[in-house]
């Protein structure tokens, strides 16, 4: 009778190995890069920005991650993805005052680890690798902090560093810039007589038509109460009344209607624009505040300069 033959089996730890390799792999797949923004203007503090593609942080507002500090420049670092070494890879643009990563000057493209911080002006900005289900929570709460939660326009905060930068970006450019100051007609009406719930559906109605008109030329936001404010790169005040005129015209032609209830608000808009009516965004703002009274005292629902 031949000998039995032993069967020998893998041990298992080999099996917990294998199982820990496809884990570790499937966590690999499931990991996305991103920056966020740890130290810098008030607005731009929680910044979240996916690494999907070529990122470049500057001062320009057409980068991916634009931030206002002085201390950078216009296109200051950027980050790329280098396929052969399967790592993402930052390097200074020749920005004036340099790059720092973790508090070292950067004098050559170098790869990022996860945590890395990355110093610009008086910006730190970090670098992370995390799982999707984390950047996705990031992403919410970037979206939460900076978005206006009655209309779904941004938050005044990001409104008010996003128009400083087109201000100062109409300037450098010698290029029109519109501004629109925006105020509801008749919401007290509205208040006392149908409640205040009826009254912030109006407001968060309004501020979803103004946000469809804007976002094919601008940003708005909800400047407060019913008041709103917008600014139109490119556009001086002839074509920023015409788009003022759409808002009043979509704002009279909706149908509001909230339990049963049917109101029918109207809006007055004023228009500044640069140079015409001054350089600084704080002009630009009193001359379209000052318009919008125009708008209110002679008539009200309609588009002044």
């Amino acid at each position: 009778m031949p000998p039995r033959r032993r069967r020998t089996l893998a041990p298992e730890t080999v099996k917990l190995n294998v199982d820990e390799v496809r884990e570790s792999i499937a966590r690999a797949q499931r990991k996305q890069a991103a920056l966020v923004v740890l130290q810098g203007s008030e607005s731009e503090i929680g910044t979240h920005v996916m690494v999907d593609r070529i990122v470049t942080i500057g001062r320009d507002p057409k980068t991916e991650l634009p931030l206002q500090d002085e201390g950078i420049s216009r296109r200051h670092c950027r980050i790329t993805f280098d396929k052969e070494k399967s790592a993402f890879i930052i390097e200074d643009l020749g920005s004036t005052n340099g790059t720092l990563l973790n508090g070292k000057r950067l004098q050559a493209p170098k790869k990022l680890e996860a945590g890395d911080r990355i110093y610009l002006g008086a910006c730190v900005v970090k670098f992370t690798y995390s799982d999707a289900l984390e950047v996705g929570y990031h992403a919410q709460m970037d979206v939460l902090v900076g978005t206006d939660d009655l209309t779904g326009l941004i938050a005044k905060r990001r409104f008010d560093a996003a128009y400083v930068r087109a201000v100062d970006e109409a300037r450098r450019m010698r290029a029109p810039l519109a501004v629109m100051m925006l105020d509801l007609d008749g919401l007290k009406l509205i208040n006392d007589t149908h409640g205040h719930p009826v009254g912030a559906y109006t407001i968060a109605e309004v501020g979803k038509l103004i946000g469809q008109v804007v976002s094919a030329h601008g940003a708005a936001c909800r400047f407060g109460g019913d008041e709103f404010a917008a600014f139109l790169p490119g556009l001086g005040k002839r074509d920023g009344a015409r788009v003022g005129e759409s808002i009043r015209a979509c704002v009279a032609g909706h149908r509001f209607e909230k339990d049963g209830v049917v109101v029918r608000p109207t809006i007055s808009i004023g228009v500044s624009a640069y140079p015409d009516d001054g350089a600084t965004a704080e002009l630009l703002l009193r001359h379209a505040d000052e318009a919008l009274y125009r708008a209110k005292n002679t008539g009200r629902d309609r588009v002044r300069t």
